[in-house]
């Protein structure tokens, strides 16, 4: 079978460090969703009793279940997240140290 001119199998497309990139950050949004919305059956709550909880707004919370949160901030992030009983967590950067104030993803 011919393939077309400039095709490029998933796995030479999966080489190419931009599509690794956007894959990377899909799959933390996946991931960021998922764990809001276990936390959230876990506790038995509402997407507005958490926002009430949290301090931030419902659409907020509904964006980052649906994945589709964009420049949410850490902030916001960090109040969803501790209220859950999570936290946010950075890997060190060779050569730098390691930041004290957002503590390992547990």
């Amino acid at each position: 079978m011919n393939k077309p001119k400039g095709y490029l199998s998933p796995l030479e497309r999966a080489r190419d460090s931009e599509v690794r990139r956007r894959v990377d950050e899909r799959k933390r949004e996946i991931y960021l969703s998922t764990l809001i919305m276990e936390e959230m059956q876990k506790r038995g709550l509402t997407v507005r009793q958490l926002a009430k909880y949290a301090n931030v707004s419902p659409s907020t919370i509904q964006s980052l279940r649906s994945g589709d949160a964009e420049n949410i901030g850490l902030g916001k992030l960090e109040q969803i997240l501790s209220f859950v009983g999570r936290t946010i967590s950075f890997p060190t950067i060779k050569g730098q140290r390691s930041s004290s104030a957002l503590r390992a993803c547990r």
